[in-house]
């Protein structure tokens, strides 16, 4: 059960940084001007969603799982900022949760995943 329950974070974990850093990199409006009105250039947020999405993709492979979500942890903190700065405070708390979701991919990566015998 807990395999599948960490299965399941890490396939929406993917699904998350892929689409939060697409939309950066699609340059869509809302999200360029969340990050603009924090101070970031369209260039820098282009970039950062890069660098999410690209964190995202080393989710797939087992091997680099830990390293997927130890990238992520810092991008989703910089953009939980983002948001608590544009005053969107539910969707900040809410966003702590991708952060989370991470964390347990880091601390439970698939070749470390908890057996029956660490219940």
């Amino acid at each position: 059960m807990k395999k599948i329950a960490l299965l399941v974070d890490r396939v929406l974990l993917t699904l998350l940084g892929v689409s939060t850093g697409a939309v950066k990199i699609a340059q869509m409006e809302q999200e360029m001007l969340i990050f603009r009105e924090a101070g970031f250039p369209d260039a820098l947020t282009v970039a950062f969603g890069v660098l999410q999405l690209l964190a995202a993709l080393l989710l797939i492979h087992p091997r680099t799982v830990r390293l997927g979500a130890g990238i992520l942890i810092p991008t989703f903190l910089l953009a939980t900022g983002v948001l608590f700065v544009n005053g969107m405070v539910a969707f900040g708390v809410f966003s702590l949760l991708f952060i989370a979701m991470a964390a347990v991919q880091v601390a439970f990566p698939p070749d470390r995943a908890p057996t029956s015998r660490d219940a």
